[in-house]
């Protein structure tokens, strides 16, 4: 119509198809290109974010390196996370955010680091508001002094069950456990040390603030962890500051309510503690040149973070954990645990049958060497857990080595259960014993294993079998 009404059939056509042959040269010889789907986009408190597709279905979402809190650097490094700033304009949120700093570790890949590295992802089965699905937020493992958001990939497989799966990087090492005095000395709570369980509770308020625009239901909260995240989830249900956050936790491979924790400021003799956190903080302070002091916190936080892993990497006897610093971890969790006093939720708790078989190797390899290891876990008790755990030679030493180690992990879990069951919660207690076939046989049920099931994300050399998919189809139910 636009040409005129006085212009032939014949030349409507011709026109046409000149209009046609431009569209086909500027899309290529194929046909017309359609428009993309739009990104799918959140409101959160802090501005506007734009995730990415990640299954089959349309509203299977993913929002992964999104910020939920200002990232700790300068001024803020050893100091509790603070609330991000807005931003203006869409934030793209499709990639995972930098891992904490870190050394390299033996157990999984080392990627790049940064120190601003405070992000979570969000993986949701139906991104509606009115969904309101379930929470799963997983704290990953790695002894606190290395791993990353991203390290398991559960967001995809949980979340197919119906859940919104969260996952969080959090400060590791002397990033996110640094105890000193000047420190403490400068917070209106008197405390340092526990920055990453900081981190880890500010990114539950996150949650808690945010989640019902993903599609999750922030007043049904799990937490999830293994091995170091499984042990920070304990403390958090023993710190009053967690009140009202989640109201399940699983917590696979590690508690902290069956042995002593390190203290802030008092040595204990048992569970290979050695000093108190802020005597390892001053160590590291010395090793990296600077004498407690005027202007002592000024120095170390101009220091940069590499060189930080660098030094301590010199002196590796300077353990950084979390630790009873009065404010976080008010008192022993082991006497909050047996007093009641813990957080009042459910839990799903549990070990494996051969934890300590991937990470046995550097024991003790002679009795002397066993006694001096038992001495260091017992103290004045070392003589009645030789008893328990005999050595008679040293071909001996090794096996029982690694049976003392993964019995820890199983009185860790039985324990907890028995707290809970006493708190007139439910506890849900396993036992895992799968022994993969293949190269990995002889490792047994090995620490960690259970996560590529729940996964569903395998080695490249791992040998399926219709057995292992059936465990972990009913795992993911029972998570």
């Amino acid at each position: 119509e636009g040409y005129g009404a006085s212009l032939s059939m014949r030349q409507h056509f011709s026109r046409f198809r000149t209009l046609l042959l431009i569209c086909v040269i500027a899309h290529g010889a194929g046909a017309p290109a359609l428009p993309e789907a739009a990104a799918p986009t959140v409101t959160v408190k802090s501005g506007i974010l734009e995730g990415t597709h990640f299954g089959s279905a349309g509203n299977e979402v993913a929002f992964l390196g999104v910020p939920y809190a200002e990232p700790p650097i300068g001024e803020l490094r050893w100091r509790p996370p603070q609330p991000v700033h807005p931003w203006t304009g869409p934030r793209k949120a499709t990639e995972f955010g930098a891992p904490c700093p870190q050394l390299r570790a033996s157990w999984f890949p080392y990627i790049g680091w940064q120190e601003d590295c405070l992000y979570l992802n969000i993986w949701t089965p139906q991104f509606s508001r009115t969904a309101k699905l379930p929470v799963i937020v997983y704290f990953h493992g790695g002894s606190n002094i290395a791993g990353y958001s991203q390290m398991t990939p559960l967001g995809p497989a949980l979340s197919g069950l119906g859940v919104v799966v969260v996952s969080a990087n959090y400060r590791l090492g002397p990033m996110g456990f640094f105890a000193y005095p000047a420190l403490t000395a400068e917070s209106e709570h008197h405390s340092s040390g526990n920055y990453g369980l900081l981190d880890q509770l500010q990114a539950l308020r996150w949650v808690r603030d945010n989640i019902a625009g993903f599609g999750g239901d922030a007043t049904r909260v799990t937490v999830m962890g293994q091995s170091a995240g499984a042990v920070d989830i304990c403390l958090l249900m023993a710190s009053p500051m967690a009140a009202g956050l989640f109201e399940r936790a699983i917590m696979e491979s590690g508690d902290c309510q069956g042995t002593l924790n390190e203290d802030a400021r008092t040595p204990i003799p048992y569970n290979q503690i050695s000093g108190s956190g802020e005597q390892a903080g001053e160590r590291l302070a010395n090793d990296l040149g600077v004498a407690d002091g005027p202007g002592a916190v000024e120095k170390l936080r101009n220091i940069p973070a590499d060189e930080i892993l660098k030094t301590w990497s010199q002196d590796r006897k300077v353990h950084f954990d979390a630790i009873v610093d009065g404010w976080v971890v008010p008192e022993q969790p082991a006497r909050i645990f047996a007093e009641g006093k813990q957080a009042r939720v459910r839990v799903l708790v549990g070990s494996n049958a051969d934890e300590a078989t991937v990470f046995g190797h550097g024991g003790p390899k002679t009795v002397d060497a066993y006694k001096e290891y038992l001495l260091g876990d017992t103290g004045e008790y070392a003589d009645q857990e030789f008893k328990a755990y005999p050595a008679m030679s040293d071909a001996d030493v090794s096996r029982q080595y690694l049976q003392v180690q993964t019995d820890f992990f199983a009185y860790g879990a039985y324990s907890m259960a028995q707290a809970m069951t006493r708190a007139s919660q439910k506890a849900y207690l396993y036992s895992f014993t799968y022994r993969a076939t293949g190269k990995r046989a002889q490792l047994g049920a090995y620490h960690g294993e259970e996560l590529q099931l729940l996964s569903d994300s395998f080695p490249a050399d791992w040998q399926h079998s219709p057995e292992q998919k059936r465990l972990g189809d009913a795992m993911r139910s029972f998570w």
